[in-house]
């Protein structure tokens, strides 16, 4: 961040973090810098870098890489109903804090709302996931539809990494 205002020294007024909490917009983790029970991501610790020059004492864990079905950003992740496939969050704690998992399934936003307005929270789907509190997990498909995978992995100080994968289901995948 000073990379990029320190060029622009005397031309600008100020400059703020986009969303100081947590909302939802198309998913709960895009936009917020915390979760929504209120505790810090990732990005608190990049403003806190920012603003002082220095990293926090203790540091958010971050993901290294969320994979379903041994597939992640970028790939088109299409499954077929009713079969089961392994998810897997790869997660590194600077500290080597001990690290706690939780895994969401939501369908994906259908929201058409615009510039910040309300979306109410997407309920979790649940009986999909075998071990939702484990670095790997078993998904068994739901039926066909767009949905949305989440990993949250929090250490003992109250930060949380997250990460989230939209994927397809079909009657029969490609």
């Amino acid at each position: 961040m000073r990379d990029v205002l320190s060029p622009l020294q005397g031309q600008l007024i100020g400059s703020y973090a986009f969303f100081w909490g947590q909302k939802q917009e198309r998913t709960p983790t895009w936009f917020g810098m915390l979760t929504e029970d209120g505790k810090e991501t990732e990005v608190v610790d990049v403003m806190h870098r920012a603003w002082t020059g220095q990293w926090p004492d203790n540091r958010t864990p971050r993901v290294k890489a969320l994979r379903l079905d041994g597939r992640g950003y970028p790939d088109s992740v299409v499954l077929e109903a009713g079969r089961d496939y392994e998810a897997a969050i790869d997660v590194v704690d600077p500290e080597g804090d001990p690290v706690v998992y939780r895994w969401e399934l939501k369908p994906e936003s259908a929201a058409t709302s615009e510039g910040g307005d309300y979306e109410a929270p997407i309920a979790s789907l649940e009986g999909f996931l075998a071990e939702p509190a484990a670095a790997a997990t078993t998904l068994t498909a739901p039926g066909p539809g767009r949905y949305r995978l989440f990993a949250y992995a929090e250490d003992d100080h109250g930060h949380v990494a997250h990460a989230n994968l939209p994927f397809l289901v079909e009657d029969e995948a490609r």
